[in-house]
């Protein structure tokens, strides 16, 4: 390609744009292979609020229709389980720790009972099994924003039909990571080995939650005592293991999900765009001069053979 040996101003100008716009590109470039997306940095140093919005009763009392009807508005309450105190968000060894703290002051009252009682008293519990169900995938990625879990818990005792009032806590973990506290049922109240009287949690995954495999914990409480009693997980049984889920933030619709995808990356784009047009006009601007340069050189040429 040949250059014309002289540039007027425009030339300089589409020159000096030209340079910088490449070095603009460059430094993105840069940034993204170096990872140095500022986006991303924030996202790892202050990682999102979680928010769910959860419900849950006797599975019995739980129609298909309430079911589909709390999923339908779950999406728009205006208040999350961390709101209201249903969910911390702590870890599991955090919430144990709590748990341990008011140890000392039930161990009289636990004493006292064990002590009144221990002619025919004895029960322990446990947690028979455990189901899981998905719903709600919008964008059709494997993923779900809306899901349940269904347990039964059991008082194992020397009365027939012993009854109990307990209470569950639920955790997440995704990919091995620490158990995170989603959601604290309600009082509930089970009887002996009875299998009416399992407990149905429906949580959708509202925000702060990535598209990945979560496995579910669910640690059981009796009331008036401290201390565990009884747990269940993803190591007791394959229906809490690697459930695909992802909050309602990341579930959108493919349209929805293509327009965020141009916007966020329309930035580069438009450089190149722009770098492209300006070396087209350039490349035009280059081939006029020549033409012109030719041109009059042909004219010089026939002066001097006149």
């Amino acid at each position: 390609m040949n250059i014309p040996e002289k540039f007027n101003f425009v030339d300089k100008f589409l020159l000096s744009t030209l340079a910088i716009l490449l070095f603009l590109l460059a430094i993105q470039v840069l940034m993204v292979l170096f990872g140095f997306n500022k986006a991303y940095a924030q996202e790892q140093t202050n990682p999102p609020a979680l928010k769910t919005v959860s419900f849950g009763q006797k599975q019995q009392s739980f129609s298909e229709q309430d079911k589909l009807n709390f999923i339908e508005q779950s999406r728009t309450q205006s208040f999350s389980d961390q709101d209201i105190g249903k969910a911390t968000s702590f870890t599991r060894a955090q919430r144990l720790k709590t748990t341990s703290t008011n140890e000392n002051a039930l161990a009289s009252k636990s004493a006292t009972m064990a002590t009144i009682n221990s002619s025919y008293y004895s029960h322990e519990f446990t947690i028979y099994d455990a189901q899981s169900y998905l719903f709600d995938d919008f964008d059709e990625d494997g993923y779900y924003q809306t899901f349940s879990v269904v347990f039964d818990a059991d008082v194992i005792s020397n009365i027939a039909n012993e009854r109990a009032d307990v209470y569950a806590e639920l955790y997440l973990s995704v990919d091995g990571g620490p158990w995170t506290h989603y959601f604290s049922t309600d009082i509930f109240t089970i009887a002996g080995e009875n299998i009416d009287d399992e407990y149905e949690v429906v949580t959708t995954l509202y925000e702060g939650y990535y598209s990945d495999n979560y496995d579910v914990l669910i640690d059981l409480y009796e009331v008036g005592y401290s201390g565990l009693v009884a747990t269940f997980s993803s190591d007791d049984s394959d229906a809490l293991y690697a459930l695909p889920l992802e909050s309602d933030e990341h579930d959108t619709y493919y349209d929805d999900h293509y327009h965020d995808d141009h916007h966020h990356h329309s930035g580069s784009a438009g450089i190149w765009g722009i770098i492209m047009m300006l070396m087209v006009l350039f490349q035009r601007k280059i081939k006029r001069s020549n033409v012109a340069i030719s041109k009059t050189k042909q004219v010089v040429v026939k002066e001097i053979a006149i």
